[in-house]
């Protein structure tokens, strides 16, 4: 049976140990984390790919506004909006718009409508159902 979301996005973890710092242990978690999405997802004909972290937590998914100071530990305050949320919930939500943007003009017969989030649905535009 087709999936209503055919594709999942994740933060490339590729390189995460040098970039965060973090143990051998929690890169392979990282690795071990995608690879059993991935292998899952095929089974119910979804795709999983891995999408650039650049700036995601430093970057407002409302206004866009980019600062370093607009996230605190698990806080996250946008400086110039004022929107308030978990720091990892607006990465996520940074993480599915990237991916959608990227694929805007892809050749597989055009972008997908939306991100599934958690909380709701990201569209192209940067809304949210």
């Amino acid at each position: 049976m087709p999936s209503l979301y055919p594709k999942r996005a994740f933060e490339d973890v590729t390189d995460i140990r040098e970039r965060t710092g973090a143990s051998w242990g929690h890169k392979w978690a990282f690795n071990r984390l995608y690879e059993s999405v991935e292998y899952k997802a095929e089974d119910y004909g979804i795709t999983v790919e891995q999408v650039g972290p650049e700036h995601t937590s430093r970057r407002c998914s409302q206004c866009g506004f980019t600062d370093p100071d607009n996230y605190d530990g698990e806080a996250f305050e946008c400086l110039k909006c004022e929107y308030e949320n978990h720091a990892d919930y607006n990465g996520a939500k940074n993480i599915g718009l990237r991916y959608l943007r990227r694929n805007q003009t892809g050749g597989d017969g055009g972008a997908p409508l939306g991100v599934q989030l958690n909380g709701g649905t990201a569209s192209v535009n940067g809304g949210y159902l």
